[in-house]
């Protein structure tokens, strides 16, 4: 044909001879003087297989084999993802194998990138599996550089008593075997998720959070992300142990780096919150500083206001890089001590809402307001002391957190109160002696006990050091400045209507979009709940729970916005199985 010719191994219309040992062809033939012959060959070689080893082989048959593999850049640029295997690792391997005479990256870029080489090269032979595409194109690309190269097409094949692979084959069977290893997570224990899922200790204003709470004063709860810790992280001592469950229920194990913090805990605190059993009478509600704490790292003011579930402002430090944000984490991991209670401080059964005042009718409303306050205010000195670093603020913020509690919840600082008299007497004992004045004051880890959180500049015996986590926990997100920390909402009055920020979950759509700076209306949440039910049918159920935050949306709707978003709920759940994603 001139120049460039394409010749397929075994085809009847060319011209073959029958010949073994050195020089013989694929199938037993030999190129006439293939000894003296150039043989290129060209790939990403990235997953390498035996089908790539005897691919080589085979092509090194015709002559001396010069194989140029694709630069990761050039990878990245054509499939969109950067191959498994760094350039370095893919050329030190290929020129281990048998039969390769010289292995190189690519010169050219593109999707053929070889032409580039092989006019530096100048080979005869450019030798391809009968799986190659565009092999006319290529053919021109040729003669187009002027190069007299015969492009040699050989069948897929393995070798002698070995499976066929190839690239696609053996990422298909990766799926296979990430799929089992997924589903076989599900039946772990926790404590095999221990290093790979966040902790986080709620370190003031716990029950802010809650609506019943943040309903009668607006106040914050701090949070702060920890590194693991072989004796602080463990079940059951108010590192958000239901929370995490969830979590390895939610994502396998693993977190959701494709997603940022806040999304991320909407999605976790609607998964907790509506399971199967959820009704918006249960009594029961996590609150949303467990799974802000967990997603949010390093240290966290979440203000909450107006009986919500969800914080209307994150003021988050996690900075290192920042003088004053470093100092701060180093002065927390200094001065605060966390000590474990060396006796079960939960008995079975314990229910930290035992007694509630918050809900006691009996009650009067401005005692409600004045306990509320009164942690609310708690918090907000801890927040300040934390920024001015004031050791003895923040141990006395700590105490006062701990009375609070007592006052509206007494079982989340005596969970034997009334039942046994002498494990109650000793729980006490034990607080006092790390309270003021040997210490600058403390506060339980979760309702009940858990652990004490001593504030304390001198060492406290026996207590261990939480090391601060910086590192996002998922996708990266810029920490909040010092200045901002400073101007963040303060603890007050509850607001005369509902503090709309971009935090709040209803000021975000599915896809986490901000509505205008202001409170949706009743056409715009009931468009949402449509969205938000149709795409949750599409979704995992656990990730569709947090799709519908129902109850924020019920309490921001006028009557009649109520009865458009309840229909638009219940017309999308029929619909939305049909509909799913496609509704979004």
């Amino acid at each position: 044909r001139g120049v460039g010719q394409l010749c397929s191994v075994g085809v009847a219309s060319v011209s073959w001879r029958r010949s073994v040992g050195v020089g013989a062809t694929p199938g037993g033939m030999e190129w006439p003087g293939s000894s003296a012959k150039k043989v290129l060959v060209s790939g990403c070689f990235d997953l390498l297989h035996s089908g790539h080893v005897e691919f080589f082989q085979e092509a090194a048959t015709l002559g001396e084999l010069y194989v140029r593999i694709g630069t990761s850049d050039n990878v990245q640029a054509l499939k969109g993802r950067a191959p498994m295997y760094s350039d370095e690792e893919r050329l030190f391997m290929v020129r281990q194998i048998k039969g390769v005479h010289n292995a190189a990256l690519s010169v050219g870029s593109g999707r053929f990138d070889f032409v580039e080489d092989a006019k530096e090269l100048r080979p005869d032979i450019y030798f391809v599996n009968d799986d190659a595409s565009q092999l006319e194109e290529r053919m021109s690309l040729f003669e187009k550089a002027g190069l007299d190269v015969r492009i040699v097409v050989a069948p897929r094949k393995a070798a002698p008593g070995l499976e066929e692979r190839s690239s696609t084959s053996m990422k298909e069977r990766l799926r296979e075997m990430l799929a089992a290893e997924d589903a076989a997570k599900q039946q772990l224990p926790m404590e095999a998720f221990h290093r790979s899922l966040p902790w986080r200790f709620c370190f003031c204003g716990g029950w802010m959070d809650l609506k019943w709470c943040n309903e009668l004063w607006s106040g914050c709860a701090i949070t702060i992300n920890i590194a693991f810790h072989e004796g602080i992280c463990r079940d059951e001592c108010g590192l958000a142990t239901s929370s995490r469950k969830w979590a390895a229920k939610l994502w396998n194990g693993g977190m959701p780096k494709h997603l940022g913090p806040l999304r991320a805990a909407q999605f976790l605190w609607g998964a907790e919150n509506f399971d199967a059993a959820a009704t918006e009478e249960r009594l029961y509600w996590a609150g949303s500083q467990d799974h802000c704490g967990l997603l949010f790292s390093g240290v966290n003011k979440l203000c909450y206001a107006g009986g919500r579930h969800w914080p209307h402002t994150v003021v988050s430090l996690c900075d290192p890089a920042d003088p004053r944000q470093a100092a701060i984490f180093a002065w927390l991991e200094r001065v605060v001590h966390i000590v474990d209670i060396p006796f079960v401080s939960r008995p079975p059964g314990y229910n930290s809402q035992e007694v509630n005042r918050l809900k006691d009718p009996s009650v009067p409303l401005a005692e409600k307001v004045r306990m509320v306050r009164t942690l609310a205010e708690a918090s907000e000195q801890a927040w300040e002391a934390i920024l001015a670093m004031d050791a003895a603020k923040l141990g006395k913020a700590l105490s006062d957190t701990m009375a609070a509690w007592e006052a509206m919840l007494p079982y989340t600082t005596d969970p034997y109160r009334g039942k046994d008299a002498a494990k109650s007497e000793e729980l006490r004992a034990f607080v006092a002696r790390h309270g003021f004045p040997h210490t600058a004051g403390c506060l339980f880890s979760g309702a009940g006990g858990g652990f004490l959180m001593v504030v304390s500049e001198a060492s406290v015996e026996g207590a261990m050091k939480m090391r601060i986590n910086t590192d996002p926990v998922v996708l990266p997100y810029g920490s909040s400045t010092i200045e901002e920390a400073h101007s963040a909402p303060r603890a007050g009055p509850p607001p005369s209507k509902p503090p709309w920020g971009v935090a709040t979950p209803w000021h975000l759509d599915v896809d986490g979009r901000p509505f205008p700076d202001k409170a949706p209306d009743a056409s715009q949440l009931a468009t949402q709940m449509w969205r938000s039910a149709s795409f949750a049918c599409s979704r995992v159920v656990a990730n569709a729970r947090s799709c519908l935050l129902f109850d924020s949306c019920v309490e921001a709707c006028n009557s009649d916005a109520r009865v458009a978003t309840v229909a638009a709920v219940a017309v999308a759940s029929v619909v939305g199985v049909a509909l799913g994603r496609g509704l979004r």
